[in-house]
């Protein structure tokens, strides 16, 4: 290829597409074959995908009241939480038709490391 042929051919394709576009209401979609061994495929590599992305999520600290008959109401805080450890075993990719996918995750855990605090009043 020629130097100076790349501004040409991308110009050619460009009314190629626009020439195309209004062509006897088409529509211009894209039509593919999905097996399960590609669910299966996209389930695994989704899974790694989110497990990285767990470790990058940053906890909100919380707090509230509780209240417990026999010792009485008291005050919690939880802060500076993050993910420790994440095993995500079992998962499900689904292919709902006019809808999309869906993805279902079982047998999995999440270790969360932090400080907390509980305070008590006895008086």
């Amino acid at each position: 290829m020629k130097a100076g042929t790349g501004p040409l051919l991308s110009t050619l394709l460009g009314l190629l597409f626009l020439s195309i576009q209004g062509t006897g209401g088409v529509n211009p979609g894209v039509v593919a074959r999905i097996t399960d061994k590609g669910l299966a495929y996209a389930a695994k590599e989704g899974l790694v995908a989110l497990q990285r992305e767990l470790y990058k999520i940053t906890l909100p600290d919380f707090s509230g009241d509780f209240k417990i008959k026999a010792v009485g109401r008291g005050q919690y805080e939880f802060h500076s939480l993050e993910i420790q450890n994440c095993e995500l075993r079992g998962s499900s990719l689904k292919l709902l038709p006019g809808q999309g996918l869906s993805l279902a995750i079982s047998d999995s855990s999440i270790g969360v490391r932090g400080k907390w605090k509980v305070r008590k009043s006895f008086l």
